[in-house]
């Protein structure tokens, strides 16, 4: 049976005020549905509210005084595909929706981690069409048939390769050694956004990712593919000096992926090892 489409369901997390009045009338604009809640506590309080929207946008600029420190923010909704007790009575599947955080301040990486977002935006470099772009992805992302990528590519096919830095002159070095010493194909995306609409459009079979990106970084970049309804996910290298510091252990959206790690500075003898290593896994 078909699964009719249906537009994204919005959470707005956060104080009524103008900001996210603003909000609600875009998002409702570009065609999407938009539910409001007002005290960011009952988020924590009654999770299943939020489990019935495809995305939260989470204001924590009300909720950081509530949570004197980062490891009193409560984990949050359980992963794409998980039921609870009485939804398991129903036959029903519930799933964590996509969370992007929005603030005034800086956010750590922590924090965003343990709340399980996928994007900060900052409210004094706030874009509507940023936004919009997220938007427009995350409903790519949950579409009924998903965004496959194919699951079997012919033997004299190039890998397709997808270098994500916000470093210009490293992602355009990164490429042209993999193109001179491996022949892969590859494009460059310069931030998380740009790649998630740069693998829905080319479905690379592996993402070379930096870790530290403002917005969205790799592993928020990896957390919004394992969320998505998109079937044969690419395997992923991630970059970093923090890396080995930075990996988010028994975080689920990392289970089952064909991931390695490679430290900055590096050899590109090593990238291409670990490229080759999860790709043949």
């Amino acid at each position: 049976m078909m699964v009719q489409w249906r537009p994204l369901r919005v959470i707005i997390v956060g104080p009524q005020n103008t900001f996210s009045r603003v909000l609600a009338t875009n998002i409702q604009y570009w065609g999407y549905e938009v539910v409001m809640l007002a005290a960011p506590r009952a988020i924590f309080d009654d999770g299943t509210r939020a489990m019935q929207g495809d995305v939260v946008l989470y204001d924590l600029d009300e909720v950081f005084p509530t949570f004197s420190r980062e490891r009193d923010f409560p984990e949050m909704w359980p992963e794409r595909g998980t039921a609870n007790s009485s939804e398991e009575a129903e036959g029903q599947e519930t799933h964590a929706p996509f969370i992007i955080a929005i603030s005034s301040r800086s956010v750590s990486r922590v924090t965003l981690e343990r709340i399980g977002a996928i994007a900060l935006l900052q409210k004094s470099f706030f874009k509507m069409s940023w936004l919009q772009r997220y938007l427009k992805v995350l409903q790519r992302l949950t579409s009924p048939e998903g965004e496959a990528l194919p699951q079997q590519y012919k033997q004299d096919e190039n890998i397709r390769v997808l270098v994500v830095d916000d470093n210009e002159d490293i992602a355009s070095t990164i490429q042209q050694c993999l193109i001179y010493e491996s022949g892969y194909e590859v494009a460059v995306a310069h931030d998380g956004l740009d790649a998630l609409e740069l693998y829905l459009d080319w479905h690379p079979q592996c993402i070379v990712t930096d870790l530290l990106m403002p917005w969205m970084n790799g592993y928020q970049v990896m957390r919004c593919l394992a969320l998505g309804t998109a079937r044969g996910a690419p395997a992923f290298v991630v970059m970093s000096a923090l890396n080995q510091l930075e990996v988010p252990i028994g975080s689920s959206y990392l289970r089952g992926k064909a991931v390695a790690y490679v430290n900055k500075p590096f050899n590109i003898d090593h990238l291409l090892s670990a490229i080759k290593q999860v790709c043949a896994g």
